[in-house]
C-alpha cells in the first residue's frame, strides 16, 4: 500500500458519526470523577495528540480542569537538544529524539503510579512513529540512528501499557502554520512548512495503524480549541464520552482500536469456524 492509500484508508475509516462504543469507556450512571479515577476504580489515561500547533497543551489543560485530573504537559523545557535542532536538524536529530522517548517513559511510569485520572499531552508513540520515523524519512537520522530509536522504543513500551482513550487532533497544514505564527514561539521561528507536511503524513499513517487503545479523532479545522465557546462545545462532548454516554458531533468520530478487543474478536471468529 502507498503512502497516499494508507493516509486515505485511515481517513475513510474516522466518519463522523455516533461516537458510541460497544463497551463504553465507563457506566453512564457514575459522576465524571467516579467512573475516571475515584475511589475503589481503576485509574484512567487519557492521551492527546496531533501535530505542533495543534492545540494538544490547550485542551490538556482545558480537560484536566474540567475532570479535576493530573496534567502531563511534554518536557520540551527539560530537552537540552531542543533548541539546537531546530538550528541544524541532521546534528540534532538523534540526540533529541532519544531524550524525548526517554522522558515519555519516565511520564508514563509517573502516570502508571499516580491513583488519578491523568490526561498526557503527547505520548512515548509518537516520538517514534511521528517524529523518529518522520526524521529518518526526511534524511535527518540515518539507518543505524534510527534502529536504535526502535530498540529504545520497542523495549520502554514492552514495559508500559497504552492509555485508556487516545483523543487525535487533526488540522490542515495551514491551520497549523496559523496557529504555530500566533503563539510566537522563539525556538519553533524555523520550521518549515515541509517540515510539518512530513510530521503531519506520519500521524496518518500512524492513526491508521495505531491499536494500543480506542481512538476519537477530533477534526480541530472545523472547531477552534482557543475560542471559549468552541472549546466548551468540545470538553462538553469529551465529558460526556469519557463517562460512557453516546454523543454525536461533526467534527468528531470514534474508532474502536484496542488490541485485546481485537484478538477476542478474532478468536470468536476461530471458534465459530471450528465449530
Amino acid at each position: 500500500m502507498t503512502d497516499n492509500a494508507a493516509r486515505e484508508a485511515g481517513r475513510r475509516e474516522f466518519v463522523p458519526g455516533d461516537l458510541t462504543l460497544e463497551a463504553p469507556i465507563a457506566s453512564g450512571s457514575q459522576s465524571i470523577l467516579s467512573s475516571m479515577g475515584g475511589a475503589g476504580s481503576a485509574t484512567k489515561h487519557v492521551a492527546i495528540a496531533g501535530n505542533m500547533g495543534v492545540g494538544k497543551s490547550t485542551l490538556t489543560a482545558a480537560l484536566s480542569e474540567r475532570l479535576g485530573a493530573d496534567a502531563h504537559y511534554e518536557d520540551v523545557a527539560d530537552n537540552p537538544y531542543l533548541a539546537r535542532f531546530y538550528e541544524d536538524m541532521k546534528r540534532w536529530s538523534f540526540h533529541s529524539q532519544f531524550t524525548f522517548l526517554s522522558q515519555a517513559f519516565r511520564q508514563h511510569g509517573e502516570i502508571l503510579r499516580r491513583e488519578r485520572t491523568c490526561v498526557q499531552d503527547r505520548t512515548i508513540y509518537e516520538h517514534f512513529h511521528v517524529f523518529a520515523s518522520s526524521h529518518f524519512e526526511q534524511g535527518l537520522l540515518d539507518a543505524d540512528e534510527f534502529n536504535t530509536l526502535r530498540l529504545h522504543f520497542e523495549s520502554l513500551t514492552q514495559i508500559v501499557p497504552g492509555p485508556d482513550l487516545m483523543i487525535y487532533l487533526r488540522a490542515s497544514i495551514p491551520t497549523l502554520v496559523d496557529r504555530i505564527r500566533g503563539r510566537d514561539r522563539s525556538i519553533e521561528a524555523n520550521v518549515q512548512v515541509a517540515y510539518l507536511q512530513g510530521l503531519e503524513d506520519r500521524y496518518e499513517r500512524w492513526m491508521a495503524t495505531y491499536d494500543a487503545s480506542d481512538v476519537l479523532i477530533i477534526d480541530t479545522d472545523n472547531i477552534d480549541i482557543n475560542d471559549a465557546d468552541q472549546r466548551e462545545t468540545l470538553l462538553s462532548l469529551l465529558e460526556e464520552r469519557i463517562a460512557g454516554r453516546p454523543v454525536k458531533a461533526p467534527f468528531a468520530s470514534l474508532s474502536k482500536r484496542r488490541r485485546e478487543i481485537k484478538a477476542a474478536a478474532a478468536g470468536a471468529v476461530g471458534s465459530a469456524a471450528l465449530a
